[in-house]
């Protein structure tokens, strides 16, 4: 889930609740438990040292493949201001239900997955964009094929055009557990067309190598908004479609997330 940006006119950015990343539903997916001001990309933007966000997200998920499976998944964001621009957070994965032709309403646990973002440049006058660092480490909780999946570090580059336009973007090298490794990069801009609403678009792309098996290549692109209706809540609406896959199923993502700021 993550921390949203609230941009007021005349105003430079308001840290809010954020939202979790969708991307985390899928296999290799980008870093969990740390804020971002968009539906699935994280913002260089930290939580505000001493306040914490939690945030319950959920998620509908139709796979396109022949036993007409869907996927139905809740879960928390807890992020914490460690210090002035260093956060950390997790997401617990709580409900896993799945449905198809061939299991009927298979429930588990979901992974818990933790990360860090530390924000080392700030845009300004002089700089054109904030830059931070991202990490994290996903633990198997799930059973089944759940697997480790170690996020030693990415980029995040945030750049604030108006008061109201923004782009944020990422990337993520991941290792995964058997000696697979995965690359995750997303990009995504928003404008707010009222302070309480920015209409957002994404794409992202992921790629993973497992071993001895054939590479997996994911292109997917997001539309929805974030609506900071308080300064203390942001409600997170959003769906993710497949565009590409390669040796994968195609999914298309309907997802929800309440952030509450502390």
């Amino acid at each position: 889930m993550r921390s949203y940006v609230l941009r007021k006119p005349n105003c430079f950015i308001r840290l809010v609740p954020a939202l979790f990343c969708l991307i985390s539903f899928q296999e290799s997916g980008a870093v969990g438990g740390i804020s971002n001001s968009k539906v699935v990309v994280p913002s260089a933007e930290t939580v505000e040292k001493g306040r914490f966000e939690v945030e319950p997200f959920f998620a509908l998920v139709f796979v396109d493949d022949t036993d007409d499976s869907v996927r139905f998944e809740g879960g928390g964001r807890f992020t914490v201001g460690a210090l002035e621009s260093l956060e950390v957070g997790a997401n617990v994965g709580y409900l896993t239900v799945n449905d198809s032709n061939v299991i009927r309403r298979d429930t588990d646990f979901g992974d818990i997955e933790a990360g860090l973002k530390y924000r080392f440049l700030d845009q300004t006058e002089s700089f054109p964009f904030s830059l931070a660092y991202q990490g994290g480490i996903t633990f198997p909780t799930s059973g089944g094929d759940a697997e480790w999946v170690f996020e030693p570090g990415g980029l995040i580059l945030t750049k604030d055009f108006t008061d109201k336009f923004s782009m944020d973007s990422d990337f993520v090298f991941a290792l995964v557990e058997d000696d697979a490794w995965s690359l995750v990069t997303e990009v995504g801009f928003g404008y707010f067309v009222a302070y309480w609403f920015q209409p957002v678009i994404e794409a992202a792309y992921s790629f993973e190598s497992p071993e001895d098996e054939e590479n997996v290549h994911v292109f997917n692109v997001t539309a929805g908004f974030t609506a900071p209706v308080t300064d203390y809540l942001t409600i997170i609406i959003g769906v993710t479609t497949d565009v590409h896959t390669e040796n994968t199923d195609e999914q298309v993502v309907l997802s929800a997330a309440f952030t509450f700021l502390f």
